[in-house]
């Protein structure tokens, strides 16, 4: 009976958090010139999942934030840029927040799927479809990665110019991402 007790709150829903090191968030873009990278310096994450053993059964919970002013690039220029685009001092958060279950499909301790979400950026506020793949780790940790295309005017943002409008950027850009996440028990 205690076995079957164990067992069954074993597949319960965990609460995860984003750990202090180990996560990587690009965001790539194009202009008439070069392409950019800037990266997000620092991001919180909630998450909950049910696991059974290393194998992932669902996602129950997902919420992401970021400040704009954590994005940050190597030129203070591109910078500020961003965030007058982002309009940061009116909107000082980026968020994601999982919206409806996440397709999965599990095989063994990796796992990959679709989640659906409300992204929202610059005070907008988008569905949009991110896909992934992970791994649940021996030591209670989980890696999710991936990486989502979008469109800056979508979030009603013009894409930032620069040098008298001679330097203009491509309105889509490509997020990427690679988290680790604790188990908060």
């Amino acid at each position: 009976m205690l076995i079957m007790a164990v067992a069954a709150l074993s597949s319960f829903g965990k609460s995860y958090e984003l750990s202090k090191e180990g996560n990587e968030i690009h965001i790539n873009g194009t202009s008439n010139l070069h392409n950019w990278n800037m990266i997000v310096v620092e991001s919180s994450c909630e998450a909950e999942f049910d696991t059974e053993g290393l194998l992932l059964k669902s996602i129950n919970k997902v919420n992401f934030s970021c400040k704009p002013t954590d994005i940050r690039s190597n030129s203070n220029l591109m910078d500020r840029k961003t965030y007058d685009a982002l309009r940061s001092n009116r909107f000082p958060a980026i968020k994601f927040s999982l919206s409806s279950g996440a397709d999965i499909k599990s095989a063994g301790r990796n796992f990959r799927g679709t989640m659906i979400g409300d992204l929202v950026v610059a005070g907008v506020t988008k569905t949009v479809e991110i896909p992934f793949t992970g791994t649940v780790n021996d030591d209670d940790t989980i890696r999710v990665e991936g990486s989502v295309e979008l469109k800056m005017s979508d979030f009603n943002i013009s894409p930032p110019t620069a040098l008298l409008g001679t330097l203009k950027t491509g309105d889509l850009i490509a997020v990427s991402f690679s988290l680790k996440l604790l188990s908060k028990s």
